[in-house]
């Protein structure tokens, strides 16, 4: 969940250059590909758990599944707020 920055942050921010911005949209995008691929990895084995009636496993990938989960859509949604910040900038 992204949460709105403060005005004063909003105008720091907004007073970065482009080329911080367009650095901190690669780090961020190579950061929201690694959680994808975690997310992807634990559901495979959530599904395996699953499919060979491992509740307690299952139970267990559970927690770890959805965190993977909620922190790639976190840094997806960050991605693109620097995105539309460099657009402004341009």
């Amino acid at each position: 969940m992204v949460t709105k920055a403060s005005p004063h942050h909003a105008r720091e921010f907004d007073s970065r250059d482009l080329d911080l911005l367009n650095e901190m949209a690669r780090r961020i995008t190579e950061i929201d590909n690694s959680y994808r691929a975690v997310a992807e990895k634990v559901g495979q084995l959530y599904m395996r758990a699953d499919e060979a009636g491992l509740e307690q496993l299952t139970e267990m990938l559970d927690k770890p599944m959805r965190n993977a989960s909620d922190n790639q859509q976190s840094f997806a949604a960050l991605l693109r707020e620097v995105r539309q910040a460099s657009q402004r900038r341009r």
